[in-house]
């Protein structure tokens, strides 16, 4: 499938003739006027876009390669027409236009930079639901495709029955899917851990009153000190070794306990700009030392690394081989504008 739409953009991107035939096509059958995006080996978000718009435009694409296999006898374009008509490529498609979207949206929530841990197991909960419904006999992808099946019979060809779509979601959509759902959940296994976090979100607080605030937190800060309350190596004044615990168990459950009370009457704010402010107040960071320090903890963990490769991405743009004398201060200048501004 990757090299079929690689192909096919290839085909189209470097001769605007071709191009333009795509197009005068879309027109005359009133298509969108899609091209044809490359799917990134690299920017794997990029072939959400390029399924969209094969998808979109299929019909279109068909009749524009068969006519100029037709005018030019370009055996290359015929070998991504039949490729593109296959059953297993279209009804691919369609699988494709159904799972890419939902994998996409919890990757681009987590390329956000001020995300909220405690959200994360839900995402990816309801990112895995999602990709169980494309297994099911109704699923929405299968009934879009018995939709257009008329269409895309006329175009291609081909026909599509619902024993071979039934076929293709057992032997193919099923493995993948369960392939992909593996992948997601072997990136996710601290889960509990992450949510844990959620202790210091004002908005999850019980209200003082209820009967669930006597006991709020307690489980998530035992979860936290199993994992980072480990036993560190230590000396003395004198240069004796002993070891000491990270965490004072017994001082960060106290802590906990006074902690709840304190967010129960502040105004509910954000859960970042609570972290900031345990980190940031040495009054706090006296009161709480424990509990600050889980806070430091939890703006330490790498959710993901698209702001940094943003920076790349921009200082590529910005110092050019052609423009390769700018200084490292005039760099940072064009950067943190390139960057900050809207």
């Amino acid at each position: 499938m990757y090299i079929t739409l690689t192909t096919l953009w290839k085909f189209f991107h470097y001769s605007p003739k071709r191009a333009e035939s795509l197009k005068a096509v879309q027109q005359v059958l009133d298509l969108p006027e899609l091209k044809v995006v490359k799917p990134s080996d690299t920017r794997w978000l990029s072939h959400e876009r390029c399924v969209k718009a094969v998808k979109a435009s299929c019909s279109a694409i068909v009749t524009a390669l068969n006519n100029i296999y037709e005018q030019t006898h370009a055996p290359e374009a015929l070998g991504i027409s039949k490729a593109l008509c296959r059953p297993s490529t279209l009804v691919a498609i369609y699988l494709l236009d159904y799972v890419l979207p939902q994998v996409a949206k919890l990757s681009r929530a987590l390329q956000t930079e001020r995300i909220d841990l405690t959200a994360i197991t839900p995402l990816v909960d309801a990112t895995l639901n999602t990709l169980d419904d494309a297994m099911l006999p109704a699923a929405n992808w299968v009934l879009e495709l018995m939709d257009a099946k008329n269409e895309i019979e006329e175009v291609t060809d081909i026909t599509l029955t619902t024993e071979s779509i039934a076929t293709f979601q057992g032997q193919v959509a099923e493995p993948f899917i369960r392939m992909l759902k593996a992948n997601i959940s072997s990136r996710f296994i601290s889960q509990d851990i992450v949510s844990s976090f959620g202790i210091f979100d004002p908005k999850k607080v019980p209200a003082a009153d209820s009967s669930d605030f006597h006991t709020y937190g307690e489980d998530l800060i035992d979860v936290l000190l199993a994992h980072y309350g480990a036993e560190l190596p230590a000396k003395t004044a004198g240069g004796d070794e002993y070891t000491k615990e990270a965490l004072i168990s017994r001082e960060t459950r106290e802590e906990g306990k006074t902690f709840r009370s304190y967010l129960s009457k502040k105004p509910k704010g954000n859960l970042h700009l609570q972290l900031k402010e345990l980190t940031t107040s040495d009054m706090l960071s006296e009161i709480f030392p424990n509990i600050s320090t889980l806070a430091n903890i939890c703006l330490s963990i790498p959710v993901s690394t698209a702001s940094v490769e943003r920076s790349f991405s921009k200082m590529k743009l910005i110092k050019t081989r052609i423009r390769n004398r700018i200084g490292q201060s005039q760099l940072s200048y064009l950067m943190k504008i390139a960057m900050e501004t809207p």
